[in-house]
């Protein structure tokens, strides 16, 4: 089984290099265009199930594509983004100079710091992790599924799968509009040694049209 994690378009915070955790931003009309490109190569992936986080520019990603493949949404909240609490809005320069001390632990020790009012990386990663494997065991004889989700949340899942230490955690990028693709084989216990996970692609964005290519991060 592949599973394909899509990580939603672009957003007016995205352009204006805001941070945006579960803040509810609705795409943009860059964005919109990603979605709509995610969704005709859908067709080609043949998904059995549509999974989404809430947040509204997750759900305009999954209903453009439930749109084309047929599908029902199943909204997840553990696919949720990263809860930044107050540095929600803030840009880069804003949190190194009015959250100072938080910056430098973000950048030596990004899983074990918790934003102020918000969650860490490692609590992110536990409750993504756990809807991914719920994920793969209900639909291990399926040939795909697809799940749309978030910059911090699909790299946290990436991380556990490659076993890659927080310390290198800053070393990883996704793209607006990306796509990760991840191939499941064998049985759904852990106990079972035959069963593998392999990354089969990362940051994919052939799929999205020339004009539609990301210009930047967020």
């Amino acid at each position: 089984m592949k599973i394909f994690l899509v990580r939603h378009g672009e957003t007016q915070w995205n352009k204006l290099g805001k941070f945006q955790g579960q803040v509810d931003v609705a795409l943009n009309q860059r964005g919109l265009a990603q979605a709509r490109d995610a969704a005709r190569a859908a067709l080609a992936w043949r998904p059995a199930a549509l999974y989404s986080s809430p947040l509204r520019r997750t759900m305009q990603v999954a209903e453009e594509v439930s749109r084309r493949v047929e599908l029902p949404v199943t909204v997840d909240p553990r696919l949720m983004e990263l809860n930044l609490g107050e540095l929600e809005g803030a840009t880069g320069r804003q949190m190194q100079e009015e959250w100072s001390q938080v910056y430098r632990s973000w950048r030596e020790n990004p899983g074990a710091t918790v934003m102020p009012g918000g969650e860490s990386l490692a609590q992110l990663q536990e409750r993504v992790w756990q809807s991914f494997l719920e994920v793969e065991e209900a639909h291990l004889d399926d040939e795909a599924v697809l799940i749309v989700s978030h910059n911090f949340a699909i790299r946290c899942v990436i991380s556990k799968l490659l076993g890659i230490p927080w310390s290198h955690f800053h070393g990883t990028y996704l793209d607006l509009g990306s796509v990760c693709t991840i191939e499941t084989t064998g049985e759904t216990t852990r106990e079972t040694t035959g069963f593998r996970r392999r990354l089969k692609g990362y940051n994919s964005i052939s799929h999205l049209s020339p004009e539609n290519q990301p210009s930047g991060s967020g």
